[in-house]
């Protein structure tokens, strides 16, 4: 009897999803509104991009991180050749598929910039899961 509710049991456990299943996420900038910038992050084939959302003179820095076996990884993406009347101009992503492993936290960081370089404004990070 013991032996069959433990394999019962053991049974259940199996069935049950697990506790770090994918998330996606998207982050704005921390300006007034209309916020100028935002990130996001596509759990299925770990894609990042970033888009510039105002006409405030300002371009959009994005950055994920994320840590596996002790070490942390980023990737960056500037936005600063302004804003275009095609919105499909205004965003920028990350050209390569992201080897994260599955259930890894990231972190998505938004912010202004008047160039490349230049003190980061508005910032703003939110969390995700690979």
């Amino acid at each position: 009897m013991v032996l069959a509710t433990a394999l019962a049991f053991g049974a259940m456990l199996s069935m049950t999803p697990g506790a770090s299943a994918s998330r996606d996420t998207e982050v704005y900038s921390d300006d007034p509104d209309p916020k100028g910038g935002m990130a996001w992050f596509k759990a299925e084939g770990e894609h990042f991009g970033i888009c510039d959302r105002d006409y405030d003179d300002l371009g959009v820095r994005g950055r994920l991180t994320w840590t596996t076996g002790g070490v942390t990884h980023e990737r960056k993406l500037w936005h600063h050749t302004g804003h275009h009347q095609d919105p499909r101009l205004n965003c920028d992503s990350f050209p390569d598929d992201i080897e994260i492993p599955e259930g890894t936290k990231v972190y998505l960081q938004v912010c202004l910039q008047k160039e490349k370089g230049a003190p980061l404004k508005y910032c703003d990070t939110d969390t995700g899961v690979a």
